[in-house]
């Protein structure tokens, strides 16, 4: 039921053209590199300060994303499912870690 309610919360967000089929494939993914960066806290800050929020967004490589974006799970969600969707998945630690422990299968 949790889970329900999660995805139902963040069904807000999803950005248009992406359908409900999309949306739900890509949930596990996004749900545990969040539990990993930053165990769902909005607050969390890492990589000496460069890294913000439950997506741990590294403000150097992405510089057109500010602190305060990267903070907010909203927007961070939604960016994360557009990095999901172009194939950028790659670009979170914990993504690469999820899939050497087999958490995570390579389509």
């Amino acid at each position: 039921m949790k889970k329900f309610i999660i995805v139902l919360f963040f069904s807000f967000i999803i950005p248009q053209g992406i359908s409900w089929r999309t949306w739900l494939s890509m949930w596990p993914d996004l749900e545990k590199i969040v539990a990993c960066e930053s165990q769902f806290n909005p607050q969390a800050i890492g990589d000496h300060n460069k890294s913000f929020g439950i997506f741990q967004i590294h403000l150097p490589a992405h510089p057109t994303v500010s602190k305060a974006q990267a903070k907010n799970p909203f927007w961070s969600l939604a960016w994360a499912i557009d990095k999901y969707e172009k194939g950028e998945i790659g670009i979170w630690s914990c993504y690469k870690l999820l899939v050497r422990k087999g958490e995570i299968i390579l389509d």
